[in-house]
């Protein structure tokens, strides 16, 4: 559709990155799953890692591009990892999900990032592969998870304790996202069913059937920020790519049609700005990045902007936080792109102004790295909408925040022998649990080989 008359931001662009501002040298896992890959936040890019035997993260100092020698790693998982998101209000805070059926939780140290296997925390609550990690944003050591038991989990990061779990999904969840004030979680799941959840109520508040316009591969969502709105990325019925826009607070026929994309088969990722109401749409496989303008005052409007063109395909995207955005050359957005050439590419989208002053009308109060709400304020049932700050004069990094990571208690683990009649039926369970999945990946493994050697 067409651009508004008035827009600010008609004409946002991007260069493309010189090779001395890139990451050269990434080793990027080699698991099949719909996923980002990447975190990134104003001090380090988090990557998931290939490594020789179960899981790890990269992390890589954002002020330090170029050739990579020895990359730190996060090395606690015995499976692929498969999402990472760092923390909104310590960015010495990072949660990782798991092939392994685990959520945990890295603090770097002051020093930065060394090689370790010891995380702040264990989060407990799944028994399957846990394929989406999400931070509250307005609630600290609030952590939402969903995995391939059919299951959102929200975490008490301080205890490492599940404290509320949500089912009512019947194949595995695709996706899983806050809204702008952490109040409610939307999911989209391969059932094509899209669903509004209440994790406090522990229920499904509302859903909607998408059949009539999505086919049978993966969808990804991402609310619009301070507005009710749900953007569903994926396949439609004939496997074209598509997106559509929902009300999560009447949820029925879509407010915005399925705009159609392309008939590329990779899964489409996407980012929203709710500082500029940009939308932006990577895939993977893709060189290109399109971005829209997205109207919801008086109706809901999508205006296509440009693309970000490229001849280098991506593997994984990262989204920095607006904080972390240079306000001095009018950057509103920037993304970094992971590419299967084993480098990532940082780019920066501008509004193009003259002048050196602080462009104001652009650059809107943002998210606080200052959480609006407390653990227990959150879990006794209170709301808020997220704390902002102005980015006038730019915002510089904060040393690590002491109020989130000594709040953590990490969970003993006992090898003691379990004694009592309930202690050993709570060890079986697990055990049972445990053994279940082993077969599962056993199955799919000797599946792999039997087809290596039949080629």
């Amino acid at each position: 559709m067409s651009l508004p008359r008035r827009s600010k931001y008609r004409h946002v662009f991007a260069d493309q990155p010189k090779n001395e501002d890139c990451w050269n040298g990434i080793k990027l896992t080699n698991e099949s799953w719909d996923s980002n890959y990447c975190a990134v936040n104003p001090k380090y890019i988090a990557i998931s890692w290939d490594v020789g035997g179960g899981g790890a993260v990269g992390v890589l100092n954002i002020n330090a591009p170029g050739k990579l020698q020895d990359v730190p790693l996060l090395s606690g998982h015995k499976g692929a990892v498969l999402d990472l998101d760092w923390s909104p209000f310590d960015d010495n805070l990072l949660a990782t999900s798991s092939n392994d059926a685990t959520v945990k939780v890295w603090l770097i140290g002051s020093g930065g990032p060394v090689d370790t296997d010891q995380s702040a925390q264990d989060l407990t609550g799944h028994t399957r592969k846990v394929g989406t990690v999400k931070w509250n944003p307005v609630a600290e050591n609030i952590l939402a998870s969903s995995a391939a038991d059919y299951n959102v989990v929200v975490h008490d990061v301080r205890s490492g304790e599940a404290a509320c779990t949500v089912g009512g999904h019947t194949q595995l969840i695709t996706a899983c996202e806050w809204n702008y004030n952490g109040s409610i979680l939307a999911t989209a799941c391969k059932d094509k069913k899209l669903r509004v959840i209440d994790p406090r109520a522990g229920n499904v508040v509302a859903e909607v059937d998408c059949t009539k316009y999505q086919g049978t591969k993966g969808n990804r969502l991402i609310f619009t920020g301070k507005r009710d709105y749900i953007i569903n990325a994926g396949f439609g019925r004939t496997n074209a790519r598509q997106y559509m826009i929902y009300d999560a607070r009447s949820m029925g026929e879509p407010v915005l049609a399925p705009q159609k994309l392309d008939s590329s088969s990779g899964s489409l990722m996407p980012f929203y700005d709710m500082d500029t109401d940009l939308f932006f749409l990577a895939g993977k496989g893709d060189g290109n990045i399109r971005y829209y303008e997205i109207e919801l005052d008086s109706g809901v409007v999508s205006n296509y902007i440009s693309d970000f063109p490229t001849a280098i395909p991506a593997a994984g995207m990262g989204w920095m936080p607006k904080r972390g955005c240079d306000v001095s050359v009018n950057e509103i957005v920037k993304m970094y792109k992971v590419a299967a050439n084993r480098i990532v590419y940082p780019i920066s989208f501008r509004v193009p102004r003259k002048g050196d002053d602080f462009a104001a009308d652009i650059f809107v109060p943002c998210s606080s790295d200052d959480p609006a709400l407390n653990a227990d304020q959150w879990l006794g049932g209170d709301n808020s909408d997220p704390r902002t700050k102005s980015l006038q004069g730019g915002v510089s990094n904060r040393p690590a925040k002491t109020t989130t990571t000594t709040a953590i208690k990490k969970k003993e683990v006992s090898d003691d022998t379990p004694t009592s009649t309930g202690e050993l039926q709570k060890a079986y369970r697990e055990m049972k649990q445990r053994i279940t999945y082993l077969e599962a990946e056993l199955t799919r493994a000797q599946n792999k080989i039997a087809e290596l050697e039949g080629r």
